[in-house]
C-alpha cells in the first residue's frame, strides 16, 4: 500500500480531543492549513455528556445545554446546597458538540474527513505517517487520541481505577425539578467498599440526567446499573416507574490512573485526549483539560514553539492525585468521607479552584487540612513510591 496525499496536520480519532483541536485551529492562524481528520466512525449519535466549571463564557458557551450555579451535595451525615459562584456548572450533549464542530469544518475546504480504521501511526524523515486500512498518510505533524491497548499492563506499578457510569436522562409526566438547581455528588447510596455516587443535572421542570458513577477496579455487571438508578429513583427522590420514562441512556468508562501517559511517541507524533494525558487522575474530568491542551498546541504550532510539548497539568497537582488514587485504591479511608470532609470544611469554589488545578500554595494547604492525615501520609509514601 501507497502513501495517499500529504497533509500539514493528520488528526488521529475525531472524537472530544480530535474535534476540540480541529475546532480550535479554525480560530488560528494555522486555519488555512491543509487538515486531514481519520476515525473509524462519523459520530452522529448523542453517546456522551460532558460537564465542567468554569468562571467565564467558554468557546463553545452556544451549545451548552444546560447550568447552575447551585448544587446540592450529599455526603456522610452532611447535605447542604452549596453556592458554587462565581463558578457556573455547564453541561454539553456530545451531539450538540459533534454537530457544532462539523458545521465548523464544512465551512473549510482545506479539512478533509476519512472515516478508516486506525493500524499504526510511525515516523519518517520529514514528518509522520498514519497506515489505515484504506490508504497510508503522511503529514509533517500528527495528534493523535488513539489509545495503547496495552495502557493496563503498563500501569502495573501505578494505581488504575476505572470511572464507570451509567446515566438516564428521565423525563417525568408532571412538574417535578428545579431546573437551577443541580446535585453534584449523593453518597447516600451503598458503597460496597468503592466510590459510588449519583448526580442529577436538571434540564427542564419534567427532565433530568440522573447518572449512578463508580471509582472502582472493576466494572460492573449490565443490570447492577439499572438496580441502582431505580433504587435511587425511588428511595431518594420519590419516583416510581409509572412516574417517568427513560428518554435516553449513556454509559461509560474512563481511566483514572497516576500512570504518567507519554506526551510524544515520535518527535512528530503527538499525543492528545487521554492519550495524551489530559483527563485528571482524581475525577476522570477531561472537557476542560483537553480544551486549554488544544488552545496549548495550537499556541506552540503558531508561534513554532515545537521543540517539545509539555504534559497535560502540574506536576505538583499529579502528586496530589496520585495520593487520593492510592487512598482509594488501596482502602486506606472511605472515598464518601474523603469528599465529605472537602466540601464540609472549604467554601465550594476553593475546591472546584483546587480540582481545577488553579489553587495557590495556602489553599493547597487548606484543602490537606481538610482530610485526616495518617491516611494521606500512607498514601502519600505509596504515591512517591511510583515516581
Amino acid at each position: 500500500m501507497t502513501a495517499n496525499a500529504t497533509y500539514d496536520i493528520i488528526i488521529a480519532g475525531g472524537g472530544c480531543a480530535g474535534l476540540s483541536l480541529v475546532y480550535h485551529l479554525l480560530q488560528s492562524e494555522w486555519k488555512d492549513r491543509s487538515i486531514l481528520m481519520i476515525d473509524r466512525e462519523h459520530k452522529r449519535e448523542n453517546d456522551r455528556t460532558w460537564c465542567f466549571w468554569e468562571t467565564a463564557s467558554g468557546p463553545f458557551e452556544a451549545i451548552v445545554h444546560q447550568r447552575w450555579q447551585q448544587m446540592y451535595f450529599h455526603g456522610h451525615a452532611f447535605s447542604q446546597l452549596l453556592d458554587i459562584r462565581p463558578y457556573t456548572y455547564k453541561m454539553i450533549r456530545g451531539i450538540d458538540f459533534y454537530q457544532y464542530v462539523h458545521q465548523a469544518i464544512a465551512l473549510h475546504q482545506n479539512i478533509t474527513c476519512v472515516q478508516a480504521h486506525i493500524q499504526e501511526i510511525r515516523e519518517h524523515d520529514h514528518g509522520a505517517e498514519v497506515i489505515t486500512d484504506k490508504e497510508n498518510y503522511r503529514a509533517d505533524w500528527v495528534f493523535s487520541s488513539v489509545r495503547d491497548a496495552n495502557e493496563v499492563a503498563q500501569a502495573h506499578n501505578h494505581q488504575y481505577l476505572l470511572q464507570h457510569f451509567k446515566g438516564w436522562e428521565i423525563r417525568t409526566n408532571k412538574p417535578f425539578f428545579n431546573p437551577q438547581q443541580a446535585t453534584l455528588m449523593d453518597f447516600r447510596i451503598e458503597q460496597h467498599g468503592d466510590c459510588r455516587f449519583m448526580y442529577v443535572l436538571p434540564v427542564d421542570e419534567q427532565t433530568a440526567l440522573v447518572e449512578f458513577t463508580l471509582f472502582s477496579a472493576e466494572l460492573l455487571p449490565a443490570d447492577e446499573y439499572n438496580r441502582a438508578l431505580h433504587q435511587y429513583l425511588q428511595k431518594y427522590l420519590q419516583l416510581h416507574e409509572g412516574d417517568y420514562q427513560i428518554a435516553h441512556e449513556e454509559f461509560g468508562v474512563i481511566p483514572m490512573t497516576d500512570m504518567r501517559y507519554p506526551r510524544q511517541s515520535g518527535r512528530r507524533i503527538i499525543r492528545i485526549g487521554t492519550a495524551g494525558g489530559a483527563t485528571k487522575a482524581s475525577t476522570g474530568y477531561t472537557f476542560q483539560r483537553i480544551q486549554q491542551d488544544s488552545q496549548q498546541l495550537v499556541h506552540h504550532l503558531v508561534s513554532g514553539q515545537t521543540t517539545s510539548f509539555l504534559p497535560v497539568g502540574h506536576r505538583r497537582f499529579a502528586l496530589f492525585d496520585s495520593v487520593l488514587l492510592n487512598v482509594m485504591g488501596r482502602h486506606l479511608y472511605p472515598a464518601k468521607k474523603t469528599f465529605t470532609h472537602l466540601f464540609q470544611k472549604n467554601p465550594p469554589p476553593r475546591v472546584l479552584k483546587f480540582l481545577d488545578e488553579d489553587t495557590h500554595l495556602g489553599e493547597d494547604l487548606a484543602i490537606m487540612h481538610s482530610v485526616p492525615v495518617i491516611p494521606f501520609l500512607k498514601g502519600t509514601w505509596h504515591a512517591l513510591r511510583s515516581l
